[in-house]
């Protein structure tokens, strides 16, 4: 009868143990989603960084299932496959990304994924989700060395200014020291800088000059004074268009000048080059002018005798002119004897 009690007890207790190793396998196979139905898609990655199967998928931060297999393609990149629970896979449209990202400090991987939206057609199963390669921690380390190199100069010149500035009788020492003598005197009015900030003369000088500006402003908004009519006077505003005008066609046919001195500075070296050409010419025939000249002269005497000759024969004197002569009358100014 004992033997049978025990026996009950102990039944008891390994029927208690299974229903109770049945429950957790329930609860972990709910949360792990093992009786749900999912939808199978694909990402390829040049670099996955160390995601692997089993790895959880995360959709807008939400995890929603998790990588079944990944391998490596004909092409060399890696071709991961993945799950999501079927109610969420409405959420997986054309313009879901992809990407690896961590999880923790110990450099866990998951996969996540962008909410698409719903205006975009839904990727069917097995279909393929676009990919946004991950940073790799390597490369921004190699990237960021120059900057923490440069931070640690930075650094070390900082040092080596405090304690250069923490020496006795050091140039920064006395910099510093100089530095607080001016503020003081400034503080106390000494000096025209500190007669600057302290005197309230000035201040009130610079309130006025600073209210004296903003009232011509406010008269030229008003069209007061002078300046203020000028400003809105319809007549003044024609004349400055029209000489506005008049200046843009000063400037229209100044620029047409312009470009007439460029044709004739163009033109410029062709033309020296004739002048000086004809200036060769004028020369070759100057050198023979002389001996004309001289030859028209010796001609000129020669006919002269001639002429005088002629006029010793009797038979040819009547035939050659005979000089005449010619007498300037002057006649006497008006009122002299």
């Amino acid at each position: 009868m004992i033997a049978r009690k025990y026996e009950t007890i102990v039944g008891f207790f390994v029927v208690a143990s299974l229903a109770a190793l049945l429950a957790m396998v329930v609860i972990v196979a709910q949360q792990e989603g093992l009786f749900q139905e999912y939808v199978t898609y694909r990402t390829i990655f040049k670099n996955v960084s160390g995601l692997k199967g089993g790895s959880e998928v995360h959709l807008a931060g939400v995890t929603v299932g998790n990588v079944y297999t990944t391998a490596i393609n004909a092409e060399g990149n890696i071709v991961v496959t993945f799950r999501v629970l079927k109610k969420n896979s409405d959420r997986i449209r054309e313009d879901t990304r992809s990407t690896i990202g961590f999880m923790g400090l110990l450099g866990d991987k998951s996969l996540d994924l962008t909410s698409g939206s719903l205006s975009k057609p839904a990727i069917p199963p097995e279909g393929l989700v676009a990919a946004v390669e991950p940073l790799d921690i390597t490369q921004l380390l190699a990237r960021a060395a120059p900057t923490l190199e440069d931070l640690q100069k930075i650094i070390n010149n900082l040092v080596s200014l405090t304690d250069a500035m923490a020496e006795p009788g050091s140039d920064s020492r006395k910099i510093l020291s100089e530095l607080r003598d001016i503020f003081s005197k400034v503080n106390a009015g000494k000096g025209s800088l500190g007669k600057l900030v302290n005197d309230p003369a000035l201040y009130r000088d610079a309130a006025d000059t600073v209210a004296q500006v903003r009232k011509f402003a406010g008269d030229l908004e008003k069209g007061k004074g002078l300046f203020g009519t000028l400003l809105h006077d319809p007549a003044f505003r024609d004349q400055a268009v029209k000489t506005m005008a008049e200046l843009q066609g000063t400037f229209a046919n100044l620029n047409k000048t312009t470009a007439d001195l460029k044709e004739a500075a163009v033109r410029l070296p062709d033309m020296a080059k004739q002048l000086e050409s004809f200036l060769v010419n004028l020369d070759k025939a100057g050198k023979g002018l002389p001996g004309l000249v001289t030859e028209g002269q010796t001609l000129f005497g020669d006919a002269g005798q001639a002429a005088k000759a002629a006029k010793q024969l009797w038979p040819l004197r009547n035939y050659v002119p005979q000089p005449q002569e010619r007498t300037i009358r002057l006649d006497a100014a008006p009122g002299k004897d």
